[in-house]
């Protein structure tokens, strides 16, 4: 549904009318009693506000739809309460949530007129609360105010902050647009898991949590037989909370299992690795590469370790001894699972930079002992302080835990996998403290919290750092290195060492690779233009724009797809047209090759062919997709290619082996 409502939101961007319309809709729904629970308008309107930061659609017209649709939403939801009173309780679908309707009964009491502007920005309880009002007798000037006032505060804070996101997304764009274009998938995906976090608190979780109560009273009918389990789904003593944390401990390490398994048996998730690896590196730039140093010194063992004894040693000079020595076995465990399986797996680092066993990458250490030891820390330290801050500490160790993974893929120093796989036995020695520590209330002095936190952020952190940036620095300052041949090794051999397919994202093959070369780009686009081919003047983020929004455009204005070969971008794409509206698509792809031969040494290119025409969806809209071929097809175009490119050619035509043209 998050996809579906994603690519809704783009398809807004192409047709401004209908996005007023729908910006009216989503607030109104949002506004309505009860519905409103199920209505995702922030992440619709966020997703509007940062189109017109772009520059997709104007500012006006949306925030009035918004303001007008908030208004009209609150004022049905109290006009019902007006009408009906109190027989709206009996009424399906509110009948099923008397107890929030109750919260915002108690809301009103306590907070009074202004409660209407404040739950405008309270999940929940801003569903019922204007209905209460009406409920309850507030008058109508009153409630009009108000709701009017709220209404322009409530649609100014979505939207403004996402044009504000939106533009500087435009902006990074002319700096680098793959970061901007990474950043706006980040957004995306918080966007999108919001929502569904959103679901899962209003829908999913009262659904479960009603199953659960249904299977208690289906077990304690047939009476001491289904005893043990009625007792954990009652949580008594909480042990459907202890049965979770063993459950998430034990999906970890079977994630684990699998994800080993894969590293040793699976080929496509070793170029997957690659392709992630290499898209991460395209958006390498001076102050990212020194930031992500900064990141993934925070997980060297200089930083843990140390963090790791004042931990231990402060629960036990507390006399928590069981939760001591659980810390001290999960960190013990995690620094000889690495060296272990680092050495029973042997496999190679994207770049050698660590001796001994630490020269080998799967799993990451950094990702590893940072889970189990920031894990740890972080749930004595959440258990010391109220509920609502609880989150925070949880979502800002896991915010830090990501970042720290993403640094070792930036900096060359583990492949995708190697990281994930830290993360997930991390977490399930994190699982094991957490289950220890719902068996017994830890209470420590607040100063105990104090000293171990300034002990780590000011102390062992900022020492690290001074004394070990330049050794860092120098570590992490490597680039994957570029393999030289020579022209008759290539031409003999080497070519075999290449993908004879295009390599996606996900490791799976795409469409084959019709031809190596050592020609420049520029030099293969003037071949070719005698033969019909252009160069396309999208960039990236046009061909992604483009593949997601409909369009009335006929494909010769059409963006190709945006394509990666091991998560690189081409560095030429031409276009062809061909009949019954479909046209052909040549993307020149970059290696870590090199050949030499007598006029010096030049990288070695791949050229694949692919075909797109449009499929038609309604109205006169269309969009892109990729026309499948057939064998005898791709060896056609090859052979044209040949012809094309004017030169001795090495190779005949042949869909499973590519055409070698030198210089």
């Amino acid at each position: 549904m998050t996809q579906m409502l994603s690519q809704f939101v783009d398809f807004l961007g192409a047709h401004q009318m209908l996005a007023i319309l729908f910006a009216f809709l989503v607030a109104f729904g949002e506004a309505l009693l009860i519905l409103g629970l199920f209505v995702p308008s922030t992440t619709v309107l966020v997703g509007l506000g940062a189109l017109i930061g772009l520059g997709k659609m104007a500012f006006l017209p949306v925030f009035l739809a918004t303001v007008a649709g908030a208004i009209a939403g609150d004022a049905l939801s109290f006009w019902a309460g007006v009408h009906w009173k109190e027989r709206i309780r009996t009424f399906w679908p509110f009948s099923r949530y008397g107890a929030l309707m109750d919260k915002g009964e108690g809301f009103i009491a306590r907070h009074g007129g202004k409660s209407i502007f404040i739950v405008r920005f309270i999940p929940g309880v801003k569903s019922v609360v204007p209905t209460i009002a009406g409920m309850m007798g507030m008058s109508v000037t009153r409630f009009a105010l108000v709701n009017v006032g709220s209404a322009f505060v409530w649609a100014a804070a979505h939207l403004l902050p996402a044009i504000a996101l939106g533009r500087g997304l435009q902006v990074a764009h002319t700096a680098n647009p793959r970061f901007a274009i990474l950043a706006g998938l980040g957004l995306a995906v918080a966007l999108i898991g919001w929502a569904a976090m959103r679901l899962a608190r209003g829908v999913l979780i009262p659904a479960v949590d009603q199953l659960r109560l249904r299977l208690v009273l289906l077990l304690e009918r047939r009476g001491k037989e289904g005893g043990t389990l009625a007792r954990v789904l009652r949580n008594h003593d909480g042990a459907l909370e202890a049965a979770a944390l063993l459950g998430i401990a034990i999906c970890a390490l079977t994630g684990f299992g699998l994800l080993l398994a894969g590293v040793i048996l699976d080929p496509e998730l070793a170029q997957a690795d690659a392709a992630i690896s290499h898209f991460v590196q395209g958006l390498r730039t001076d102050w990212a590469t020194s930031a992500m140093i900064g990141i993934t010194m925070l997980g060297d063992t200089a930083v843990l370790m140390p963090a790791a004894l004042l931990l231990i040693a402060a629960l036990g000079a507390n006399r928590q001894w069981v939760l001591s020595a659980t810390v001290a076995a999960a960190s013990l465990a995690g620094a000889a699972f690495v060296p272990l399986f680092k050495t029973l797996i042997q496999r190679t680092r994207p770049v050698p930079m660590y001796q001994g066993a630490d020269g080998f990458s799967f799993p990451s250490g950094h990702s590893t002992l940072a889970t189990i030891i920031l894990g740890a820390l972080a749930l004595i330290v959440a258990q010391g302080l109220p509920a609502r801050f609880r989150g925070w500490v949880y979502a800002g160790t896991a915010a830090l835990l990501a970042l720290i993974a993403l640094s070792r893929v930036y900096l060359l120093a583990h492949w995708p996998t190697d990281v994930l796989a830290g993360l997930l036995f991390g977490g399930a020695m994190v699982g094991i403290v957490a289950l220890v520590l719902h068996a017994r209330a830890v209470v420590l002095p607040q100063w105990v919290f104090a000293g171990l936190l300034a002990a780590i952020g000011l102390g062992i952190v900022p020492f690290h750092l001074w004394s070990g940036w330049p050794a860092a620095n120098a570590r992490y300052a490597v680039t994957a290195p570029q393999t030289t041949m020579a022209a008759a090794d290539w031409r003999a051999t080497g070519w075999q060492s290449l993908p004879a397919y295009r390599i996606l994202l996900d490791g799976d093959p795409g469409e084959p690779m019709l031809a190596q070369t050592t020609l420049a780009p520029d030099d293969i686009a003037n071949r070719l233009k005698a033969a019909g081919w252009q160069p396309s003047q999208a960039g990236l983020s046009d061909e992604i724009l483009w593949s997601v929004l409909p369009s009335r455009t006929g494909i010769a204005e059409h963006a190709p797809w945006p394509m990666t070969h091991l998560g690189r971008v081409a560095l030429m794409t031409l276009i062809r047209p061909g009949p019954d509206d479909q046209r052909q698509v040549l993307r020149i792809w970059p290696t870590d090759v090199l050949v030499q031969d007598a006029k010096g040494t030049a990288p070695l290119l791949l050229l694949s062919i692919s075909a797109d025409r449009l499929d038609p969806i309604a109205f006169g809209f269309s969009q892109l997709e990729e026309a499948l071929r057939t064998p005898e097809q791709i060896v056609a175009e090859q052979a044209r290619l040949a012809t094309a490119m004017r030169l001795p050619v090495t190779g005949n035509a042949k869909a499973d082996a590519p055409l070698l043209i030198g210089r």
